[in-house]
């Protein structure tokens, strides 16, 4: 029992040296590499205003509502909006954690699509928790989006949410404009 305890104890105390030395050379090495390139850089122009976010919204959602997130990202580009969202933050290489809360920070605005699946996915709802906390910290809009079977968190409860469940292409319409207008001038 001993022995065991000594190699817990061993391979903990590796761990944690490990840890620390990578987060003591971080810096270092990140400045001697060129910075990863976007998959798609917000337009200089709209962000060049002092304190402007780069991107008007961020669009988080689950792996199982991918295609209907990425769809309705594309739409809100089509009114002029500059959205980060997967397909945005995702670079070779690149490390997904920092990529998507850069791309929180970055963004003036947070939406979350809820669907059937969104309350079993880990990482839908770390960026739920972390576009509510900007949300009630800094008074930025967080929309709720119903895709899907949800039900909402309770707080995402407290935000007026748009729901895309069951209509046709016109309630589509108005309800992706309501959105752009809200973001807009949010």
């Amino acid at each position: 029992m001993a022995e065991f305890v000594l190699t817990a104890v061993g391979t903990l105390a590796g761990v944690v040296g490990t840890y620390f030395a990578y987060v003591s050379v971080r810096g270092r090495a990140a400045r001697r590499r060129p910075p990863p390139a976007q998959v798609t850089a917000p337009e200089p122009e709209r962000a060049a205003a002092e304190g402007a976010a780069a991107y008007d919204v961020y669009v988080s959602h689950s792996p199982a509502d991918a295609d209907w997130a990425r769809t309705f990202a594309g739409r809100l580009r089509a009114y002029g909006l500059r959205v980060a969202d997967d397909e945005v933050v995702r670079a070779p290489g690149g490390v997904r954690v920092h990529a998507v809360e850069q791309a929180i920070r970055d963004s003036a605005h947070g939406l979350l699509v809820f669907g059937a699946r969104s309350a079993d996915d880990g990482w839908a709802l770390q960026e739920y928790a972390a576009l509510m906390e900007r949300s009630i910290e800094s008074g930025r809009l967080f929309i709720p989006v119903l895709a899907g079977d949800a039900v909402l968190p309770e707080f995402a409860r407290t935000r007026f949410s748009a729901d895309f469940r069951d209509v046709d292409d016109d309630a589509y319409t108005r309800r992706l404009e309501q959105i752009v207008r809200a973001l807009q001038h949010g």
